[in-house]
């Protein structure tokens, strides 16, 4: 694995709504929008990308409330509805007219989403590790999905903010890694640097605008798209995944959409762009190589 390239994600994009993006774009080529899940930012793409730039244009955005993006300014842009028209500003300030969409975990809905809303600026899709509708209640986590739903939908404010500041001040407790290796929420070989920042990514989320996304991620569905796609659509998932089962996730969405194609990484749980960036790599760009119009990858 290269040693990774900082991003920076210091351009930034206003929305109509006067939501402020961030977003970097890097490399030359054929291009290639990354598209974060909630609770992260684009430090999740960085072993992946640093590959990336040398053969692609490589455009990284932060969802509103995460990472250096601002606050949602109105409800829609605190939805995955909204989305892609926050996606399409940052494409155009970015100089790409199309690109192989990419999502990971959440950021797989947005990507549904923008072939709904915006087929033209796609020339691919591709999922990994994430459902195309209702995020929580599929997931084999230890807390079933019904509970974090209801909790979600009667949090407010002061008390969501305590919630996620809660859950990352237990993550650093003595033994917590441990835990979150052995119920695959993180990998196992999930780096203590790794942890950390996702620890704190979790931390500085906008606490009202990560709560409406997260509700809205559930009771959002793009299930109706997946039969609808007529570009390349490669659908990644992990064994180990508990967020997203592949038996609950993966399988029923490549099921559903005709010509999808299906890789599963026996070890992988959610944290698989961390831990597993090479496997990734190497799927997507031959992925790629047969199925993408005028990709152009170094043999």
């Amino acid at each position: 694995m290269q040693r990774p390239l900082p991003i920076d994600n210091n351009h930034r994009v206003t929305a109509d709504d006067g939501t402020v993006i961030a977003y970097s774009v890097s490399g030359e080529g054929p291009a290639l929008v990354l598209t974060n899940g909630l609770t992260t930012s684009s430090f999740f793409w960085k072993y992946l990308r640093t590959g990336w730039i040398a053969h692609h244009r490589v455009i990284t955005w932060d969802l509103p409330g995460h990472g250096r993006s601002g606050p949602a300014r109105s409800s829609l842009s605190a939805t995955i509805a909204g989305q892609p028209a926050l996606l399409a500003k940052v494409m155009a300030a970015a100089g790409v007219t199309q690109a192989t969409q990419i999502g990971w975990s959440v950021g797989c809905q947005v990507v549904l989403e923008v072939y709904r809303q915006r087929p033209e600026l796609c020339n691919a899709l591709i999922t990994l590790f994430g459902p195309a509708e209702h995020a929580l209640r599929n997931t084999a986590l230890p807390v079933p999905g019904s509970w974090l739903e209801a909790l979600l939908g009667h949090s407010r404010g002061t008390y969501f903010a305590m919630l996620v500041q809660r859950l990352a001040q237990a993550a650093t407790l003595p033994g917590a890694a441990a835990v979150l290796r052995k119920t695959g929420i993180i990998g196992e070989d999930t780096s203590t640097a790794d942890l950390r920042q996702l620890i704190n990514d979790l931390g500085a989320v906008h606490s009202s605008t990560g709560r409406r996304m997260a509700v809205s991620a559930e009771a959002h569905s793009a299930w109706d798209v997946l039969g609808a796609v007529h570009v390349p659509y490669l659908i990644m998932a992990g064994d180990r995944d508990a967020f997203a089962p592949p038996r609950r996730v993966a399988m029923r969405m490549h099921g559903a959409s005709p010509g999808s194609e299906l890789v599963r990484l026996p070890r992988a749980t959610h944290t698989a762009l961390l831990d597993h960036a090479d496997q990734i790599a190497v799927v997507i760009d031959d992925f790629i190589r047969r199925r993408v119009a005028n990709a152009q990858i170094a043999p």
